[in-house]
């Protein structure tokens, strides 16, 4: 079964300094790259988000994306570092069935 019908699922989240709203909107976009980056064999991946679509309307253009997949205790989980200054926010998730 392909991994787009996985639910990207937020384990923990640090914020350093980032709105509520870049926050929801960098969540989405997170869960959104969780599901594309898990069909394939990538381990670690670096985005600039003003590739993606919507996000300078959402006012997170300016943000880079690095995603890491690692195995911790039997469990894939994906760590990812949104930045932007000295903007921070450092989120861990993980992929469920829907």
């Amino acid at each position: 079964m392909s991994k787009l019908f996985y639910k990207a699922m937020i384990e923990d989240i640090q914020n350093d300094k980032c709105t509520d709203s870049e926050i929801e909107n960098l969540l989405d976009i997170f869960a959104s790259t969780v599901k594309r980056t898990a069909t394939t064999l990538a381990r670690k991946s670096y985005f600039e988000l003003e590739d993606f679509a919507n996000t300078k309307n959402r006012g997170i253009n300016r943000f880079t994306l690095e995603l890491e997949r690692k195995q911790i205790h039997s469990q894939e989980q994906w760590w990812g570092t949104f930045t932007y200054g000295s903007k921070n926010l450092k989120i861990i998730g993980t992929l469920e069935k829907d």
